[in-house]
């Protein structure tokens, strides 16, 4: 996985390619550290994702017709996974991210199979977050 911002493509590969999960996991964190941390001014209530056993937050941002979101978590899976959304969501439009099919994407990367239920519903709870926000155009 290099440096610079994926794709979507190069994420499925990279998870296809790193079949155990212990290998997964490594990509999940070495995902959350690229994730920018947010500033405190960002760290309000109404940015918190209710639902997630972890301490997170999102910050979307509409510019046109693209919604742009950052993401921050107290945990470092959390940053990872919040990192994979961003990979599939940033720089959408609301009639894009309604047609993504994350349950299609989350089977590919294999990724429902190994997180702890509270894990999965906190990644679900910032999906519907994400969706909840653009669904209204």
């Amino acid at each position: 996985m290099s440096d610079e911002f994926i794709t979507l493509e190069q994420l499925i590969d990279d998870f296809i390619s790193n079949r155990t999960w212990d290998k997964q996991y490594r990509l999940i964190i070495q995902l959350g550290k690229k994730l920018a941390p947010l500033s405190e001014q960002d760290k309000q209530p109404e940015n918190r994702v209710k639902g997630c056993d972890s301490v997170a937050w999102l910050v979307v941002e509409k510019k046109g017709e693209q919604y742009y979101f950052k993401m921050d978590s107290d945990t470092r899976v959390i940053r990872g996974l919040m990192m994979i959304l961003m990979i599939i969501y940033q720089g959408k439009t609301a009639a894009e991210i309604a047609a993504t099919d994350i349950a299609i994407i989350f089977e590919q990367l294999g990724l429902l199979n190994h997180l702890s239920p509270s894990r999965s519903n906190g990644l679900l709870s910032i999906v519907n977050k994400i969706k909840g926000i653009t669904a209204f155009e």
